[in-house]
């Protein structure tokens, strides 16, 4: 294992618990204190288990170290807490599509009992969901689950960007455009991936509730939480340099 730094001792590389990795990646200029009730369960925004300066950084923090780390993830309901919290702090996020476009991976997510079966069943998998054109130029949120290395669900969802005087700025209206199980194979002679009509329909809604350059949080219609972070935050070096102090990065299954 490879050292943390002058903090940390080498062993937590393999094994670091969820609230040390809270701690490290808070511990610059931003105080952090966490109570033993910390680890029950709380209700959604309203949990008073952790006091900090800014929640936003401390869960883009933890969500990378927890991505390069091994160890015991942080309780759900003390990561939704921290998403209303940034939530509370921010106020409405006005959709910004300059910001939103590109690449992003799932990196939390709570599901709804609401929440269709499928997305239930895919949660555990590695996911991407990009704003971008498809292949006709239509805007987009490319969702992509990764089932295997070659095989992957891929579904676009076309988005319509709320009027500018609405009362929730961030909400975009959806429709699933198409979706389809890919096989990519061949890729090196510039085969295209053999694709598999799915039966996936519906619309709904998906609300920004935060958006700053490498973390996105959104909402959905059928009341599910989703947290994501830019791939390329998601590497060794990009978590933690002295982590990653060797010339690899992780390469990214799933993206486009």
């Amino acid at each position: 294992a490879r050292p943390l730094g002058p903090t940390c001792p080498p062993a937590a590389v393999e094994m670091l618990p969820a609230f040390a990795c809270l701690a490290i990646a808070t511990r610059a200029a931003r105080p952090l204190t966490i109570s033993p009730q910390a680890r029950a369960p709380a209700a959604a925004c309203s949990a008073t288990d952790f006091t900090l300066t800014d929640p936003a950084f401390a869960l883009r923090r933890y969500l990378q170290l927890r991505a390069v780390l091994a160890g015991a993830p942080m309780a759900d309901s003390t990561v939704e807490s921290l998403v209303c919290r940034i939530e509370e702090a921010t106020g409405p996020t006005p959709f910004d599509e300059r910001k939103i476009w590109g690449d992003w991976q799932l990196c939390w997510q709570k599901n709804s009992r609401e929440a269709a079966a499928s997305q239930k069943a895919l949660a555990p998998l590695p996911q991407y969901s990009n704003f971008m054109l498809d292949e006709s130029g239509v805007k987009v949120f490319r969702n992509i689950v990764a089932l295997t290395k070659r095989l992957r669900v891929v579904a676009d969802v076309e988005y319509t960007a709320p009027e500018a005087d609405c009362g929730t700025p961030g909400r975009l209206g959806s429709v699933i455009r198409r979706a389809t199980l890919e096989l990519r194979v061949g890729q090196r002679w510039g085969w295209r991936p053999i694709g598999l009509p799915l039966p996936l329909r519906g619309e709904g809604w998906l609300e920004v509730v935060y958006l700053s350059d490498g973390m996105r949080i959104t909402r959905g219609n059928r009341g599910g939480v989703f947290v994501h972070l830019r791939p390329e935050l998601l590497t060794e070096r990009a978590a933690w340099p002295v982590v990653g102090g060797g010339s690899g990065t992780h390469r990214m299954a799933g993206r486009r």
